[in-house]
């Protein structure tokens, strides 16, 4: 019986191995024939798919080649002199960040406690921030990476530098000055505890001053019709606040004493009023690269910068005159008030140049409102009469030349004009012609001659 069954049990194995391999596997006898039972459908992105493998691979070899090549250049370069200088110059860092508390701040008591009356001058701080710390605000909000358009994360040397230096390997420190006060935009740094009070302060600086009531951007649960909230006269939301706010900032521009601090900050090499791309890049990524406790993909964050900006700034403000920087940018100033004269000038030039058109005009108006004299009628009737003789003779000539085609027509449709008739006429108005030119000719020799 065991025997049997062991049997039984491989026969049927058997049967079922033929059934699979008949159902799973094409033929390739058949392949190239039209009639064909077993055929396998492949749609085109299937088909788009399996072409992607076969370069994915290829793609991925070359990929690994590259890595490898750029790890090996990084390494060569950190082991380089060039390196090594710099990381010598840059000793100092990473600074420590200090336990900071906002209670301890003179102006927090100023919480929900400022109005219009208090506030004095007509921009923002309105003098209750520290200024060297409210320059230290706009630079690094313009310095770190915006998340437009309200506020602004850590700072990425790499977008940083991109953005000072485009396409270039040197800047001077003009181009450094406008490229930071025109080309980068203000945005309030987002996650700090240095600047966490000042954040608040000034958006209700802003409010305060205009006399306007903070109100949730929320809609009512009734209203089902639109997104944001209508606002009244004296009504504000806090994303419009922050908005303006940031806007009045940028427009304030930062103290030059600060933007020389920043340059002199990036300028390893100390070159007189040029920046390379290269010595700024490399400090500030080693900045980044020694700082600890930094999340991934995270820079430099605006605390820090501000720890690491603090004493130097303030040695810069305190030793900078003004009369030096008059001078100096006296004559981009001069320039400045030319070109507004010359223009408002003009504006006032072409005015009086319009009311002088609109007079004369009006004054030659006044000689079409003078009667003619009569012989000046008589005149022009005889010019109309002469005129009208003209065109009658225009217009007999150009009937007789239509005349003359309709009689020919006619004479060839009638027969009294043939071929050769035609031929003959030909040939004798050819030679006609002939004896004209050569005629003119002699007569042009006879001159030249003379």
């Amino acid at each position: 019986m065991k025997i049997l069954i062991f049997i039984i049990l491989t026969i049927f194995t058997i049967t079922l191995e033929n059934n699979l391999s008949n159902s799973f596997y094409i033929q390739n006898n058949y392949s190239n024939k039209k009639d064909y039972s077993n055929r396998i459908y492949v749609s085109r992105p299937a088909q788009k798919k399996s072409n992607q493998l076969k370069t994915k691979i290829i793609i991925n070899k070359r990929k690994k080649e590259e890595n490898e090549k750029n790890k090996s250049y990084k390494e060569d370069f950190k082991s380089s002199p060039k390196y090594k200088s710099i990381e010598e110059l840059i000793n100092e860092y990473p600074y420590k960040i200090p336990d900071y508390d906002i209670q301890k701040e003179p102006y927090i008591i100023l919480k929900d406690k400022i109005k219009s009356e208090y506030l004095k001058g007509y921009e923002l701080p309105f003098g209750l921030i520290d200024p060297v710390k409210y320059e230290l605000l706009k630079l690094i909000g313009k310095i770190c990476d915006p998340f437009k358009p309200l506020c602004c994360y850590s700072l990425t040397p790499r977008l940083l530098i991109s953005k000072l230096f485009t396409n270039k390997y040197e800047i001077s420190y003009d181009d450094f000055c406008y490229n930071l006060e025109y080309k980068m935009r203000f945005y309030m740094p987002s996650y700090t505890q240095i600047f966490m009070y000042e954040k608040e302060l000034l958006w209700k600086e802003w409010m305060a001053i205009r006399n306007l009531k903070e109100v949730s951007p929320e809609t009512p649960i009734d209203d089902h019709d639109r997104v944001t909230r209508i606002l009244e006269d004296d009504e504000a939301t806090l994303p419009n606040t922050i908005l303006k706010v940031n806007r009045e900032i940028n427009n304030q521009g930062i103290h030059p004493s600060i933007l020389r601090m920043f340059f002199d900050f990036l300028n390893i090499e100390k070159c007189d009023n040029k920046l390379k791309r290269d010595n700024a890049f490399l400090k500030l990524e080693t900045i980044k690269s020694q700082i600890k406790n930094r999340d991934f993909m995270e820079g430099i964050r605006p605390d820090y910068l501000y720890i690491m900006f603090n004493k130097t700034a303030h040695d810069y403000y305190s030793n900078f005159n003004e009369k030096e920087y008059e001078k100096t940018y006296l004559e981009s100033v001069n320039y400045n008030t030319m070109r507004q004269k010359i223009i408002s000038e003009n504006s006032l030039y072409k005015k009086q140049r319009k009311e002088f058109s609109e007079k004369t005009k009006n004054s030659l108006m006044k000689f079409y409102d003078i009667e003619l004299p009569s012989f000046f009628k008589e005149y022009i009737e005889k010019k109309k009469e002469n005129y009208k003789i003209i065109q009658s003779k225009i217009k007999t000539m150009i009937d007789n030349k239509y005349l003359k085609r309709k009689k020919k027509r006619e004479d060839k449709l009638s027969g009294k004009i043939t071929l050769d008739t035609k031929t003959e006429e030909n040939t004798e108005e050819k030679k006609k012609k002939k004896k004209k030119k050569k005629k003119k000719k002699k007569k042009k020799k006879k001159v030249t001659m003379k």
